[in-house]
């Protein structure tokens, strides 16, 4: 994916250099010319070809700093590439609401801020139906949920990319503050759209929201 990126912005610096090569062997071939057939008592003023001259100049290494830019950036994702495909067959934490199903289950944790009188959990799919819903722990502070992928009829859902909220109402009728934690297994790695992305049967993991890295799965 880096490799395609990359071939793309090598090719738009080096169609670039071979059309500023073919306008100077023109531009030259043009002064030529006319230096070859100038009127001897009215020579031709030099000014304006010095100064075209020296635009062509700036052009070209403009382009060759471009150039040396591409190949620097080529270099970084590639050493990006290399290190976080080591993600691959690890578990993580992440602070997002996308939650992946694998195996059959699901795995978050949430954490409120203050006590609450009311706790809604409800686990959607990426339509915004509603598969799974349930009342959650009331008390301030950390609270594990595990969902056993059935939706409200029993059936098991498919492995895949889920939406998890969890709405906490205080006692006065407020809402309460609530961090929402899942945790995923990674499957692999998406860098096509420009930033790197962790992939968890679906779920796009953003590198800055990962807030553990586990050791490798163990094969059952």
């Amino acid at each position: 994916m880096i490799d395609a990126v990359t071939s793309a912005n090598t090719s738009k610096a080096d169609t670039a250099g071979s059309t500023l090569a073919g306008d100077l062997d023109s531009f030259l071939l043009l002064l030529t010319t006319q230096l070859q057939h100038q009127d001897p008592l009215s020579p031709l003023e030099p000014t304006e070809f010095t100064g075209q001259l020296v635009q062509f100049a700036s052009v070209e290494q403009s382009i060759a700093t471009n150039k040396h830019m591409e190949d620097l950036l080529s270099v970084q994702n590639a050493s990006l590439a290399s290190s976080v495909v080591g993600f691959i067959g690890t578990s993580v934490e992440a602070e997002i609401n996308n939650l992946p199903v694998q195996n059959g289950t699901a795995e978050f944790t949430y954490t409120l801020s203050d006590n609450a009188k009311n706790v809604v959990i409800a686990i959607m799919d990426d339509k915004g139906n509603i598969k799974h819903t349930k009342a959650g722990e009331l008390a301030a502070g950390e609270h594990n949920y595990t969902w056993d992928g059935k939706d409200a009829n029993g059936v098991q859902v498919t492995d895949g990319a889920y939406i998890v909220s969890v709405t906490p109402i205080g006692f006065t009728d407020e809402p309460v503050a609530v961090k929402t934690i899942i945790k995923a297994n990674i499957t692999g790695v998406n860098m096509e759209s420009g930033s790197t992305m962790l992939d968890a049967n679906g779920v796009a993991i953003p590198l800055d929201k990962v807030l553990t890295v586990n050791e490798k799965i163990s094969s059952p």
